[in-house]
């Protein structure tokens, strides 16, 4: 993770630094807690029967021996499955970070634009009674839409901000899960019923959303106002054709009517007026307002303003206002006329820009989009991206793609390219400990068989792929490879003991059968709290726990056969005999020997069975 930047960086470097801690403490306590515990409490420990496990190994070595005779047989369901969970998960999509819930829900009241400030303040106290009886709530905070505290003594602060308010509500259980906070919306929401106004509820991580880039984004850079905003339209419209975006928007919705006043520049010399002159003489007449004096009252200073309704100028008057001159009569004496605006000026009426954007000094405007309830941003973004490349920009234009689905790009890449480099590392570590290419190179077929059983129990979960569930995978990495290190060291060693390869493959299986499941059994177990909880960290950690469980699970039954199948297809040649480089350690017990007793004896008790 250190290699990493950006969101990814972030997010992921916390986790991953703890878990290298727990790995490194956890492999001190086994090298010196373990076996001094395990040399004290069992020592006087006996070896017990197991017959019911016994028989289950039975059954496994009769359906490894079949799978090494018929090996096709599992690399097909293996090969199968892992395409088949690929192809279920992309077309599930990918998020950057799931959703969850937390106790704190945010809402929002709308009243009707025509309600009068006294029918909105008794229609939300009505509301709010209603909504302080809802089972489950600790308290609820009221704002108006502006911002300021909801005081009625502060009314006159608005003309319209008693028509929205905003809510936020927090549970009494600080780690209330999806269930409950659902239900409480519903309850809030429920409390509208009768009322003349609005109540929309949502529990999501807003301050995520906002991190992460929510919805589409596109941007389109240029440097004509006019060109920017027929760009953007057409691709409004280009988004609308895909089914699935609601609430798409330029920003120029809200943008209000210029008026552009064309003066004829000679015509206003020629009466003894300058651009600028006429300039102030409009812009005083606009004003309608202005600072007169300050006065102190009980120690308190206030402004006082003068405001004037009289004679406004407005569009329809416009060209009628006037302006004083100066003529020649006939008689050649200097008189004063009133010459009105319209005489040497005309005016046009024009779409404005709400706001005017620059980045790098280019002008730009940003067309945004959100996925409605239920669709993926990223399975949208793959119908879009054709259309968009299909339009035709003008010379000059340009057309950026962003938003969430740039940030999941950017998120895979990164994540992608972090599991590649983490199975470099993970080979030449093998390499070095088999003191060989081909014996790692086999323990590699457990990452295929963990992504597997990771996208399928994301899959049949309908949990969706996130930067949390890649973690996962990443995790994942590092554990599967322990089964497969224990296989093939193990039948190593029983071969260089001096059995048969398929005899050394069953044996393997048999012997650390118990081990292996012991060992991926205990990680699920850890990880199932995490799978069923229903609070906010459980929420947000479910993928990787998921994908952790049920890679496990999924490699560690395949393992038991797929690594036997690609050991029996790929390692035909005797393996070499590592020396450790110290004659003080006591003899390795001779296994080989002992199962090649063992079969022998159950041959020979069956020809006598046979005989008789």
């Amino acid at each position: 993770m250190i290699y990493t930047t950006g969101l990814v960086r972030e997010l992921m470097l916390p986790m991953a630094l703890t878990i290298c801690y727990c790995l490194l403490a956890s492999l001190i306590i086994a090298m010196t807690v373990v076996p001094a515990a395990s040399s004290t409490l069992l020592r006087r420990t006996k070896p017990k029967a197991h017959p019911w496990f016994d028989k289950v190994q039975d059954v496994y070595g009769n359906i490894l021996s079949f799978c090494l005779k018929v090996k096709i047989v599992p690399l097909l369901i293996a090969v199968g499955l892992l395409a088949l969970s690929i192809w279920q998960v992309i077309r599930m999509g990918i998020v950057v970070i799931p959703d969850m819930t937390s106790n704190q829900i945010e809402g929002e009241i709308t009243l009707p634009e025509e309600t009068s400030r006294e029918a909105a303040y008794a229609a939300v106290d009505e509301y709010l009674l209603r909504a302080n009886k809802v089972r489950g709530i600790d308290s609820i905070g009221v704002m108006t839409g502006n911002g300021s505290a909801m005081i009625a003594a502060q009314a006159s602060s608005s003309e319209s901000n008693f028509l929205r308010y905003s809510i936020m509500v927090t549970t009494e259980n600080e780690k209330a899960g999806a269930e409950e906070v659902n239900r409480i919306m519903a309850d809030l929401t429920a409390c509208a019923e009768g009322l003349d106004l609005t109540a929309e509820y949502s529990a999501g991580m807003g301050d995520m959303s906002a991190l992460t880039g929510s919805g589409m984004s596109i941007t389109i850079y240029g440097d004509n106002l006019d060109t920017l905003l027929a760009i953007s339209e057409d691709v409004m419209g280009i988004i609308e054709s895909v089914d699935g975006f609601e609430d798409i928007s330029n920003g120029q919705e809200e943008a209000d009517q210029v008026l552009h006043l064309n003066i004829d520049r000679d015509l206003a010399m020629s009466k003894g007026l300058s651009i600028a002159q006429i300039y102030q003489a409009i812009a005083g007449k606009i004003t309608t307002e202005t600072d007169s004096v300050t006065i102190t009252l009980d120690g308190e200073e206030l402004k006082v303003k003068i405001v004037t309704g009289i004679d406004p100028l407005t569009v329809e008057n416009l060209m009628d206002y006037n302006f004083e001159v100066t003529e020649k009569d006939d008689w050649d004496n200097d008189i004063k006329v009133d010459m009105p605006l319209g005489s040497i000026a005309t005016v046009e009426t024009q779409d404005g820009f709400s706001e005017v954007s620059r980045k790098n000094n280019t002008r730009y405007i940003t067309v945004t989009a959100s996925a409605r309830e239920g669709e993926n941003i990223t399975l949208l973004s793959r119908k879009l991206e054709p259309l968009l490349k299909q339009y035709n920009c003008p010379e000059g234009y340009s057309i950026d793609v962003g938003g969430e689905s740039e940030s999941v790009n950017e998120m895979v890449t990164q994540m992608g390219l972090l599991m590649i480099m983490g199975s470099a590392f993970i080979y030449f570590v093998m390499v070095a400990q088999f003191q060989s290419l081909l014996s790692p190179f086999i323990v590699l077929f457990t990452f295929p068989l963990a992504f597997t059983g990771g996208l399928l129990i994301l899959w049949f979960t309908g949990e969706q792929i996130s930067i949390i569930s890649i973690m996962g995978f990443v995790v994942l990495l590092g554990t599967v490879v322990n089964n497969g290190i224990v296989f093939v060291d193990y039948t190593n060693q029983l071969r260089i003991g001096g059995m048969k390869r398929r005899d050394a493959l069953i044996a393997t299986g048999k012997t650390r059968m118990r081990p292996i499941l012991m060992t991926a059994l205990t990680t699920i177990l850890a990880e199932s709290s995490m799978i069923f909880g229903d609070d906010m960290g459980s929420q947000m950690g479910r993928g990787m726990a998921l994908v952790i469980a049920g890679g496990l699970a999924y490699s560690t039954l395949m393992t038991l056969f797929i690594i036997p199948v690609m050991y029996d297809i790929l390692f035909k040649k005797a393996p070499l005999s590592v020396d450790v480089g110290s004659e003080n350690i006591d003899d390795i017990p001779d296994d080989a020997a002992e199962f090649m007793a063992e079969m022998l004896a159950k041959k020979e008790a069956s020809s006598q069975d046979a005989v008789q």
